[in-house]
């Protein structure tokens, strides 16, 4: 425990006080001394009161801050409900990350609703912005939900970008930061500043937004075009998320 400068103060006052009465022969005035005796009990008193003092300041500061965390939560809660206008048709199971492992960082994250809440593997995972993953496996009290930036060869979340007259279809190959990169199925001519959405196969969600086109690319064999989409979601913040789950 670090001690404070007014205990270091008091005991070397109270080490020169006891060496220099030893060699005193008026010892008992000094001790009787009323406002020696004033002094070292008003000393004792300050010291008292400002580790009370600190004490409760410690605790209004931990109240406040449990307090301002509490607002926070309720707002981003309130404003994932207003999403409820957008996904119809669908059962909105509102969830929070309690699980992401730094060293995955855009991998995975595990959330605090799971199959007893009516979570199933394949529902997609929204935030206010836009798509964060699909539900990749459950538990009876939580989720792990494979995130749109995973880089895992077997997990594949089919996009399209909607033109004016047509669709052109992708799939979505793994990340490089900043950006999702996507193979197209069709290489017809896509622009840059072009919106991407889910193309809603084997049952997952249509048209739930991703992001943003900002780099076109061929690949190494010059065969097919790779698409780089800026995600609107901020994938550093998704604390708080939305299941949705086909009724």
């Amino acid at each position: 425990m670090k001690i404070h400068w007014y205990y270091k103060f008091l005991i070397v006052f109270l080490i020169f006080f006891s060496m220099f009465f030893l060699f005193n022969k008026n010892i008992s005035y000094f001790v009787n001394n009323s406002s020696l005796k004033s002094y070292i009990n008003s000393l004792l008193v300050s010291i008292s009161s400002s580790d009370d003092n600190k004490e409760d300041s410690l605790i209004n500061n931990t109240l406040l801050e449990e307090n301002n965390n509490l607002k926070e939560e309720i707002e981003k809660l309130k404003e994932l409900m207003k999403l409820k206008s957008t996904y119809t048709g669908y059962k909105m199971i509102y969830s929070k990350t309690i699980i992401r492992n730094k060293m995955y960082w855009y991998n995975t994250i595990v959330i605090d609703k799971g199959s007893s809440d009516g979570v199933k593997e394949g529902n997609a995972v929204v935030g206010l912005d836009g798509l964060i993953g699909i539900i990749s496996n459950t538990t009876k009290d939580s989720s792990t939900v494979k995130l749109i930036t995973n880089n895992d060869t077997n997990y594949r979340i089919s996009g399209a970008v909607k033109k004016e007259k047509e669709t052109v279809v992708g799939l979505i190959e793994g990340y490089n930061y900043p950006y999702i990169k996507v193979s197209l199925v069709e290489s017809l001519k896509v622009e840059l500043g072009d919106k991407f959405y889910s193309y809603g196969l084997e049952n997952f969600p249509k048209n739930i937004y991703i992001g943003e086109v900002k780099k076109i690319k061929k690949d190494n064999y010059d065969l097919s075009t790779i698409l780089y989409i800026e995600p609107k979601q901020d994938m550093n913040d998704i604390n708080y998320v939305v299941v949705l789950n086909n009724k």
